[in-house]
C-alpha cells in the first residue's frame, strides 16, 4: 500500500512539473512595436492577455497531438525529436561518467572526511571538500580553460572531435555532486556516532576501517541513497554551466539557443524561442531524474533497507 501511495504521489509531483513548464513557456511574449510621432520613434509595449495565454497552451496541446510530436525547430526540416536524438546522447556522455564518479569518489572521499575529522589530515578532508563547494562551477571552468591555453596550447582537451573530448568536461561536471555526496556520506556518518552497535563492535576488537565499512556505512545506506535525485539536480546544474561556457554542444548549450540567447559573444541579439525544444529538452532532464530516484530506490532495496 506504501509503495502504491508513493508511486501515486510521484507521479502528481510529476505531472505538476510538466505542467508548470508548459505554463511558464507558453506565456505570451510578443510586444507590440509601433512607430510614434513624425520621426517615427519606436514604441515598444508589452500587454497581457489572457486568451492569448489560453489560446498558445490549447494551440500547442493540438499540434503535440496531431502531429504526435513536440512541434518544430527554427529549421524548417528538423522537429524537436531530430534535436533531442542528436544532443541528448551527448550530454548523457557527461551525465553518465559524471553521476557515476559522484557517487564512487563523492561516497570514498565522505568516508575518509569522517575518518579524519580529528586528524591533521583533516585539512585535505573536510577542509578541501568545503573549499571546492564554495568556489563557483564557472570560476573552475574559465581558470582550467585558462591553464590548457596559456601552458599546452597544443593539448585539445576541449575538443569534440577528439574522443576524449568529453572527459574533461564529465569531470568539471562531477566536481561540485561530488563533493555534496561526500558532505552527505559524512554527515551521515558522524549521526551514527555513540550508537550502541558500534560500541559493542569496538569492543570485540574490530578495527575502525571495518567498523566503519561493515556496520556504520551500511546503516547509513539508506540516508545517502535518498539523495540520488538530489545529486542529479546537482549534476544537471553544473552540466548548464560547463557547457554554456565550454561550448560543449549538448542538452543545455541546445537550451540556451532554444531561449532565444545567442552563444557566441560577438552577436548580442535575442532570437525567437522555441517553446518545443525547450519542452523536450525539460523532460528529458526530468527523465534523469527520475532515473536517478529509481537508482536510490533499487540500491535501497538490494541492501534490504527498510
Amino acid at each position: 500500500m506504501n509503495v502504491t501511495r508513493i508511486l501515486i504521489k510521484n507521479l502528481l509531483f510529476y505531472a505538476i512539473i510538466v505542467a508548470g513548464l508548459l505554463l511558464v513557456v507558453m506565456f505570451p511574449r510578443n510586444p507590440t512595436v509601433s512607430a510614434v510621432g513624425r520621426a517615427a520613434t519606436i514604441n515598444i509595449e508589452y500587454q497581457f492577455y489572457f486568451h492569448e495565454y489560453k489560446d498558445n497552451i490549447v494551440q500547442y496541446l493540438q499540434n503535440v497531438w496531431n502531429d504526435k510530436s513536440l512541434g518544430g525547430t527554427r529549421f524548417e526540416t528538423l522537429t524537436v525529436e531530430d534535436e533531442l536524438k542528436r544532443f541528448f546522447p551527448k550530454s548523457l556522455k557527461l551525465v553518465i561518467p559524471a553521476f557515476i564518479l559522484s557517487i564512487l569518489i563523492g561516497v570514498g572521499k565522505g568516508i575518509f572526511d569522517y575518518r579524519n575529522r580529528d586528524k591533521k589530515t583533516n585539512v585535505i578532508g573536510n577542509g578541501l571538500t568545503w573549499l571546492l563547494q564554495s568556489i563557483p562551477d564557472f570560476f573552475l571552468v574559465v581558470c582550467l580553460q585558462w591553464l590548457v591555453i596559456f601552458a599546452v596550447p597544443s593539448l585539445r582537451l576541449f575538443s569534440q572531435s577528439n574522443w576524449y573530448g568529453f572527459i574533461v568536461p564529465a569531470l568539471l561536471v562531477s566536481i561540485y555532486p561530488m563533493m555534496y555526496m561526500a558532505r552527505i556520506t559524512s554527515t551521515a556518518l558522524s549521526n551514527e556516532d555513540g550508537q550502541y552497535y558500534i560500541q559493542v563492535a569496538k569492543s570485540k576488537g574490530f578495527p575502525m576501517s571495518k567498523v566503519v565499512n561493515k556496520h556504520i556505512f551500511r546503516n547509513c545506506l539508506n540516508t545517502i541513497s535518498a539523495h540520488m535525485t538530489s545529486l542529479m539536480v546537482h549534476l544537471l546544474s553544473s552540466l548548464m554551466i560547463v557547457e554554456y561556457l565550454i561550448g560543449y554542444e549538448g542538452m543545455a548549450y541546445r537550451l540556451f539557443t532554444a531561449l532565444g540567447f545567442s552563444l557566441n559573444v560577438t552577436m548580442r541579439s535575442f532570437r525567437s524561442m522555441e517553446p518545443g525544444v525547450i519542452i523536450g529538452i525539460g523532460l528529458c532532464f526530468l527523465l534523469l531524474v527520475v532515473m536517478a530516484q529509481l537508482l536510490g530506490a533499487l540500491i535501497k532495496k538490494s541492501f534490504r533497507i527498510p
